[in-house]
């Protein structure tokens, strides 16, 4: 019998050891890698942001509530997409969730096409950010090289300006502008003018 390789990673947060059961489960019997934990607090001390996954975690829980893990991953810069289970008295809360970023929420009772639904739709979400959330990490990294001087000069030289007028703006000689220019370009790891606007707007 061949096992399905798992098609991405779904974080169960709940305190009820049986909905941890009942959608460890159904996930898992399509493939899915499931991650059980009994509080927000236990996952936050263990959890790496990784690029094809979801959390599913319950609104209410005793410690740290749904709404207090979405402001703590928002705080750490993580973006992977949350769907909220919520009951009826929650759903006002779980709008609030979804104006903070949260993916989606589900009413209970739960039904198990739903939940696969809702999970399948993120997942794809979380690749997209992961990757958005590398790009930044490479640009800041680039940027982080630069001199103040060579910041300046790169955005005089994205608004459009020349050598010249950035010369006689900066109180530098041509030549000086253009080495600061051949430099911020190599550290920056881009070839032209364009990759340059590319990196900085």
């Amino acid at each position: 019998m061949n096992i399905p390789e798992p098609t991405g990673i779904v974080y169960l947060i709940d305190d009820d050891p049986f909905i941890l059961q009942v959608h460890r489960e159904l996930l898992g019997s399509v493939g899915l890698e499931v991650r059980s934990y009994s509080s927000s607090t236990s996952f936050l001390e263990t959890y790496r942001p990784g690029p094809h996954e979801c959390i599913l975690c319950d609104l209410r829980m005793p410690q740290l509530s749904g709404l207090q893990l979405q402001a703590e991953l928002l705080e750490r810069g993580v973006e992977t997409p949350i769907i909220f289970i919520t009951g009826h008295a929650d759903v006002a809360t779980a709008v609030e969730a979804m104006r903070r970023g949260a993916f989606d929420y589900i009413e209970k009772p739960v039904h198990g096409q739903q939940l696969l639904d809702r999970v399948n739709a993120a997942l794809p979400v979380s690749r997209q950010r992961y990757q958005e959330r590398l790009q930044r990490e490479v640009r800041e990294a680039r940027l982080a090289l630069l001199t103040p001087q060579e910041r300046r000069i790169a955005q005089w030289v994205v608004q459009g300006h020349s050598s010249r007028e950035i010369a006689e703006r900066a109180g530098l000689s041509v030549r000086t502008v253009e080495n600061h220019r051949a430099r911020l370009m190599e550290k920056l790891h881009v070839g032209s003018v364009v990759e340059l606007v590319r990196l900085l707007l």
